[in-house]
């Protein structure tokens, strides 16, 4: 099944330039002009039970900008998991901060090449997890699932289980619980808090942290770590605490 991928500008030439060379590569291209028309076409996905697999998001658009909508996107469990390449001509470092900080998975400036985008957008999709709005779904039956045979399932499930007291984080569904509610992450935000819980005590330094979660074909700048543990923390309530930075080595998680 070809993926499926939205383009969000507001400048209708990008978007017909960017959607004829995708189509080109075998992916079915949705376009939008605005946040809000691009959350009537994810909308639109979810009750088809289809997804949408990666979204190209322009930055300076209005009246809502590609940060603002995207920062809905991450907090809503349902969308939390695309995958987001921001594309944009702001390429100062804080704006590029503000995009990894809300969960981007890469960064695209303007003027572009053709070929860096389709070199981009195959990384991405090759790397994501998806947990987009079809696999949610999947979810929801795979718990019905489990309660009506006795719960042998959830058993199963829970050999591949991280756990500290109330904070709960299932690698098989890609899943996290806080105090049994679901926390909306991305993939990056999961596998560094995997790594931190799978070695509670053990620091582990910026250098290392970016060796085993972040791919070596993204852009990564050297507060990114900050900033993902940073939104960690805050995500995961009364536990945030529990992530220790040692100046100057790095992070660990003490339990």
């Amino acid at each position: 099944m070809a993926k499926r991928i939205l383009i969000v500008d507001d400048e209708p030439d990008i978007l017909e330039i960017l959607r004829f060379n995708l189509e080109m590569e075998g992916y079915d291209v949705f376009t939008a002009e605005g946040a809000d028309e691009a959350q009537e076409i994810v909308n639109g996905q979810w009750l088809r039970n289809e997804g949408i697999d990666l979204i190209l998001l322009d930055v300076m658009m209005t009246p809502k900008s590609g940060f603002e909508w995207a920062r809905e996107l991450k907090a809503n469990a349902r969308t939390a998991g695309i995958p987001i390449i921001f594309c944009t001509a702001k390429t100062a470092e804080d704006d590029l901060l503000t995009g990894f900080g809300l969960g981007s998975d890469d960064y695209i400036c303007k003027p572009f090449r053709i070929s860096e985008v389709k070199a981009r957008v195959r990384a991405v999709l090759r790397r994501s997890v998806p947990k987009a709005s079809a696999e949610s779904l999947e979810r929801e039956h795979s718990r019905a699932d489990m309660a009506s045979d006795g719960g042998a399932k959830r058993n199963e499930a829970r050999d591949n289980m991280l756990a500290y007291e109330g904070l709960m984080m299932d690698l098989d569904r890609i899943e996290c619980t806080v105090d049994g509610k679901e926390v909306p992450f991305t993939k990056l935000e999961f596998e560094l808090l995997t790594l931190l819980l799978s070695s509670p005590g053990q620091v582990f330094s910026r250098e290392k942290i970016l060796q085993t979660v972040w791919p070596n074909d993204t852009v990564v700048l050297d507060r990114t770590v900050d900033v993902n543990i940073t939104r960690i923390r805050k995500k995961i309530g009364r536990y945030g605490e529990c992530i220790r930075t040692k100046f100057g080595y790095g992070y660990l998680f003490e339990k």
